[in-house]
């Protein structure tokens, strides 16, 4: 026996069999899907398990939608397990969640009166088999027990940098541990911008993101949303909001190459029109022309051809399509997923990577 393999038997009865694996041995992780489809594109599927992930934005920007419907897909994909909500903001809104999919009864809030609760029941609830999603929202409102019962004179430079620090470490190391014991769980941080002192100055990056630099370097996922919202009347002619558009732009992404930015639709009111109820992502014209970028959408006139695995259907014009995509959920996932499959090829993902998606 080799002294590799002597030091290899040794760490792995320490430390459990899944510590020490050869590299082709480590694969792409599962992902959870967003339910928005040229995020899920972006990404190869969703948000990935296992990693730490972050979401920021200005207010409004569509922060809280995304984990909500993170959260939605998380339960639907792993129905016999919970997601845990750290709530430290206490600002959830139970409403708008259930009508974006989430299932109240499989959610565990969590109120955090501090952040060290929040560190301490974040990465107690990592540890615990029946989680399957971690939320944290947000960071930025993290506020050390010291801040909480010095005078508002007292000042504490860099005391919250720090506790995240400990969060984002403590976080990574559980994720590791809980991976190699077979423990699949995910955890999604939401952040705020804030203003940079002298951030008025005509160059440089006027804003920042609280938490210090430890959390930009230990999650394998940030994006930037955005959001523009639009006004109409309802059908009793009172002012309402009629639908979002948001825009993301990834800005780190250790998983895989392709696409950083991109938009979608977001209802905020029924549509008798389109079938479109509140809280559905109107993301089926675009869904339809990656479809035809990737040859499965094809034909001239009004003669087109939507052709792929378990599907030949032929419509007279695009309108037709898009219509079958918002009626038929199971239509539509099944071409999602197709065309992600398409795009993880061409990526030169492996075929046990496509099979996951």
């Amino acid at each position: 026996m080799s002294e590799l393999e002597e030091t290899r038997r040794a760490v792995q009865k320490r430390y459990g069999e899944a510590t020490i694996k050869k590299g082709r041995n480590v694969v792409q992780p599962d992902r959870i899907s967003t339910g928005i489809f040229t995020l899920d594109f972006a990404l190869l599927g969703g948000m990935p398990m296992n990693r730490l992930s972050m979401v920021v934005g200005e207010r409004h920007a569509g922060k809280s939608m995304i984990s909500n419907l993170l959260i939605a897909n998380a339960q639907r994909m792993y129905p016999d397990k919970v997601v845990v909500l750290l709530d430290i903001e206490g600002t959830f809104e139970s409403t708008w969640a259930e009508r974006l999919g989430v299932d109240l009864d499989a959610l565990e809030i969590v109120e955090c009166d501090s952040g060290e609760m929040a560190v301490d029941v974040g990465d107690a609830m990592i540890g615990t088999e029946d989680a399957s999603l971690v939320v944290a929202d947000s960071i930025a409102a993290i506020t050390p027990m010291k801040e909480q019962e010095a005078s508002a004179e007292d000042a504490f430079v860099g005391l919250q940098a720090r506790l995240v620090g400990n969060f984002v470490r403590r976080m990574a190391s559980s994720l590791v541990r809980e991976r190699n014991r077979g423990h699949v769980v995910s955890v999604l941080f939401l952040n705020q911008f804030r203003s940079k002192i002298g951030g008025f100055a005509g160059f440089g990056e006027p804003r920042s993101i609280p938490g210090g630099k430890a959390l930009e370097f230990a999650t394998t996922i940030q994006m930037i949303i955005k959001n523009k919202e639009n006004k109409g009347k309802d059908a009793k002619g009172i002012d309402t909001i009629t639908h979002n558009e948001h825009a993301f732009t990834i800005t780190k992404n250790k998983l895989n190459g392709g696409p950083r930015t991109g938009e979608f639709i977001m209802t905020r009111s029924d549509d008798d029109a389109t079938g479109l109820l509140a809280g559905m992502v109107d993301d089926s014209a675009t869904l339809l022309s990656f479809a035809k970028k990737f040859g499965m959408y094809t034909g001239g006139g009004s003669a087109w051809k939507l052709e792929f695995e378990g599907y030949n259907l032929k419509f007279g014009k695009a309108a037709q399509a898009i219509q079958a995509l918002r009626e038929d959920s199971d239509f539509y996932w099944d071409l999602r997923t197709e065309v992600i499959r398409a795009q993880a090829v061409s990526l030169g993902m492996t075929k046990e990577f496509i099979a996951r998606i």
